[in-house]
């Protein structure tokens, strides 16, 4: 996106986020309307991206009319896999 696979971008209150963009987020669930208000890539509305397991907040979904990209944070983001619970641990 815009020339880069990484960005560091900071919103409305002062927190920069290091983000990497990504076409295919497995694993990812959007909530919320999508919107342009603050978007970091002009024409392209935004979602919070989810974790569809844990609920944590790994990011935005960005989607214009003919495209879309996830944009996540770097740092939240882990090669491990979903985190599986075992009933004996509850």
């Amino acid at each position: 996106m815009q020339g880069a696979h990484e960005h560091r971008c900071t919103n409305p209150h002062n927190i920069t986020y290091h983000i990497g963009c990504f076409r295919e987020a497995t694993g990812c669930a959007v909530s919320g309307e999508a919107t342009t208000e603050y978007t970091w890539f002009p024409g392209y509305a935004w979602r919070i991206a989810l974790c569809a397991n844990c609920h944590a907040h790994l990011g935005w979904r960005f989607q214009s009319r003919d495209d879309y990209f996830h944009g996540l944070i770097m740092a939240r983001l882990t090669s491990a896999g979903p985190l599986r619970i075992k009933e004996a641990d509850i």
